[in-house]
């Protein structure tokens, strides 16, 4: 457990980002007494295969399965941001909104995903993790966005940055989690698109969108199969039952505190080991 308590701040694109990735991690430092705080950035509208439904709708179930997933996950407050959905983000917009969130917050820690991914095509996903990566190393300065300082708004340093999900990086840190496991695949099938994936690859005569109390059950047990499958080989690799991994960068000023890392790796010297949690 960490040695005192932290606000966390959570920051996606969409509203099933976070339950894919890190939702065991964000339910275990719940339990531990941390505040975490989501903020995803668009309403999703987009994500949906169905063409009979309006981005409105869309929008509106979006909001009432993250809230859904969040209440399982012991999250304290959810904010949903009004950004287009799809590629259209407004980078330096965002920006700015993402430092008044942590400025606002406190955040001593922020997660979001990882820009740096390779072959990530998702541009909301590239957008968000660089915008969420920046807002973190720049929120300590107070002659940046200055009005925010004058609504008493105060500059905060943030500590540091944990990238989930597909990360561009070898993972130095992994997560144990054993115990909030359950809490993880509850909150995924509060998603609609969970139930899109789950019934595409394992089960395609099902409909995700009018299932039966039958069919949900056959893709509860899937759901379980393929997340379990993913978290005990994340957890293998460090000796761990279930695991969710991130590349962690602890914060300097505008910048990381990684120069010391990245001569190492110039070099060709073997990183230090994953820390585990």
């Amino acid at each position: 457990m960490e040695s005192k308590l932290l606000n966390i701040l959570a920051i996606f694109a969409h509203p099933d980002d976070l339950t894919y990735y890190s939702a065991g991690t964000i339910a275990k430092w719940a339990e531990q007494g941390h505040n975490i705080i989501t903020l995803c950035c668009t309403r999703g509208e987009v994500g949906s295969l169905r063409s009979e439904i309006t981005k409105e709708q869309v929008a509106a179930l979006r909001e009432k399965e993250l809230k859904a997933a969040n209440e399982i996950l012991g999250v304290k407050e959810t904010i949903i941001l009004d950004f287009p959905d799809g590629g259209l983000m407004n980078g330096l917009e965002l920006r700015e909104r993402l430092v008044y969130y942590v400025r606002k917050f406190k955040a001593d820690r922020v997660v979001t995903l990882d820009p740096w991914a390779s072959y990530e095509v998702h541009p909301d996903h590239l957008i968000v993790g660089r915008m969420a990566a920046e807002a973190g190393t720049f929120a300590m300065f107070p002659l940046l966005y200055t009005e925010q300082i004058k609504e008493g708004i105060e500059p905060f340093h943030c500590s540091d940055i944990w990238f989930m999900g597909i990360l561009g990086h070898q993972p130095n840190c992994f997560v144990d989690i054993s115990s909030t496991f359950d809490k993880k695949i509850q909150a995924a099938l509060k998603f609609e698109g969970t139930l899109e994936l789950i019934a595409q690859f394992f089960s395609p005569d099902i409909s995700p969108y009018d299932v039966s109390p039958e069919d949900i059950k056959k893709l509860s047990k899937y759901a379980i199969r393929l997340f379990r499958s993913i978290a005990t080989t994340m957890g293998r690799k460090v000796g761990l039952k279930a695991a969710e991994a991130f590349y962690i960068q602890k914060v300097l000023p505008g910048h990381f505190d990684n120069i010391q890392e990245q001569m190492m790796e110039m070099l060709g010297n073997p990183s230090e080991q994953p820390k585990i949690y």
